[in-house]
């Protein structure tokens, strides 16, 4: 027991044993996983899980995955078929009531022409002249345009911006992405390939970056010893030359170029999906619409960049039939006051034609007002492109200045037309535009064109702008709807 008692114990050398390797662990990254007959989820981890989603899709809606965009909401319901029926009423009152009494030949059985105080004598028939049938079919022309353009606008995306939206890269990213296109050949980049591959890479890196993390934990754990033994020698051995580094430190590699910081993205609280800056979220469609400027009940939408075109045309058009009937029923008035046949009731078929021709004037002069006051509003929507909304929250920065600037807010509510399209196709559509305002010289700067008073020419931009003007890209898919 003495002996024992007088013998120390021995001074740990400063070599440490090497770590035993340690088996790395598998990791299995995945979304999740079910059971294929339906029960319980199953724990564990496959390699092959796919996410799933159930999406139910109707004909018509406002959802991203309805077929046909219309708005189910019953007051805009009601409003659109009220506004079909004052139109179709404007043409009867104009071509059944107003026009034959006053333009048309009357012709008795021989064939003959009477009087058009005969109307009443057996076999009399009565056929519109030529400028009764030139003002029938002008009027019935203007106030088809006008339904029709109602239509459009009423069944048109007006810009809502989809789930799979993605802000633009960064002009920095763009570049960069540019240069390495073109230094291995792969030609140009889009903006929706370029945000897929980052998408792609964040979500492999994220995988990668787990796995990473639990091999490099294992392994610091058991290089632990060897770390502070390498420490205890290197603090023992003397450094005569300060300046030197010694033997043991590495010398440090220069470190990586950092990414350009990521812009801000703004989230609407209400879609829970990306929201462009020009976008404003509409209650009654339950969508952001890009370059929204008001929801208007008469056309049973929202107006907003797809659909802005169509509104004005059917205000336009509108106000032409009311100020045309109204004409109509003035005219037909001083003339049958100057000829006295006011007075024998010549002017109209019927007495009770009256009440017909009284409500064609309130409706003329109600409506006509209305869509007057309308079109001036809308000429400082579209000269200024600052939008109701905008100039409510105090978002003024898209106005435009000089004329080249108003013309190229024109072409954004009505198109670029053919040769902005050409124009884009023929200097290859390389990157972007970098300027909101300034829509690049893709855009069509002719004074006018006819196809802005066209409700069958549809909106388009050149493919090398378009996300540039909608204010993001489709990772996802470039489908429109109108594509599907």
């Amino acid at each position: 027991m003495a002996t024992q008692r007088g013998k120390r114990a021995p001074i740990p050398t400063m070599e440490a044993a090497p770590p035993s390797p340690l088996p790395a662990p598998s990791v299995t990254v995945g979304i999740g996983s079910s059971d294929p007959g339906g029960g319980t989820p199953s724990k564990t981890p496959s390699k092959t899980n796919v996410a799933v989603a159930t999406v139910h899709r109707r004909n018509c809606g406002t959802s991203p995955f309805d077929r046909h965009w219309l708005n189910l909401d019953c007051c805009g319901l009601v409003c659109a078929v009220f506004t079909y029926g004052l139109h179709l009423y404007g043409c009867y009152a104009v071509v059944c009531i107003l026009l034959p009494p006053w333009m048309s030949y009357i012709y008795d059985p021989d064939g003959s022409i009477i009087s058009p105080a005969a109307i009443d004598v057996d076999g009399a028939v009565r056929k519109l002249s030529f400028w009764g049938w030139l003002h029938s079919l002008a009027f019935c022309y203007v106030a088809g345009m006008a339904i029709y353009s109602h239509y459009k606008a009423m069944t048109t995306d007006p810009g809502a911006v989809p789930p799979d939206a993605a802000p633009l890269p960064h002009p920095d990213e763009m570049a960069g992405l540019l240069e390495s296109g073109q230094g291995g050949g792969s030609g140009n980049i889009s903006a929706a390939d370029s945000v897929a591959k980052n998408n792609t890479s964040a979500t492999a890196g994220a995988a990668l970056s787990t796995a990473a993390a639990v091999v490099g934990g294992a392994a610091a754990v058991a290089a632990a010893p060897a770390l502070v033994a390498g420490a205890a020698v290197a603090a023992a051995l003397p450094n005569n030359n300060p300046e030197q580094p010694t033997q043991q430190q590495a010398p440090h590699p220069p470190p990586p170029k950092k990414p350009p910081a990521p812009r801000g993205k703004r989230i609407c609280r209400r879609c829970n999906a990306y929201k462009p800056r020009r976008a404003h979220h509409c209650s009654v469609c339950k969508r952001c619409i890009i370059k929204m400027d008001h929801h208007c009940p008469w056309v049973n939408n929202c107006v907003g960049i797809g659909n802005h075109k169509y509104f004005l045309l059917f205000v336009f058009y509108t106000f032409l039939s009311c100020t045309y009937s109204l004409t109509l029923v003035v005219s037909r008035f001083v003339g049958c006051l100057g000829h006295g046949r006011l007075a024998r009731g010549h002017c109209l078929d019927e007495p009770g034609h009256i009440l017909n021709l009284v409500g064609l004037i309130v409706e003329a002069i109600l409506f006509g007002l209305f869509t007057c006051c309308m079109m001036v509003d809308q000429w400082d929507v579209v000269m200024t492109n600052v939008t109701h909304i905008d100039r409510l929250k105090g978002e003024t920065g898209f106005g435009f200045l000089d004329d080249t600037s108003r013309m190229l807010g024109i072409n954004e509510v009505f198109g670029s037309g053919r040769a902005g399209l050409s124009s884009a196709s023929n200097s290859g559509g390389g990157a972007p535009a970098t300027s909101g305002n300034n829509l690049g010289g893709g855009m069509s700067h002719s004074h006018f064109r006819p196809d802005w008073l066209s409700p069958f020419v549809r909106v388009c931009f050149p493919p090398s702008m378009h996300d540039e003007i909608m204010g993001f890209c489709r990772p996802c898919s470039g489908m429109t709807r109108a594509e599907r």
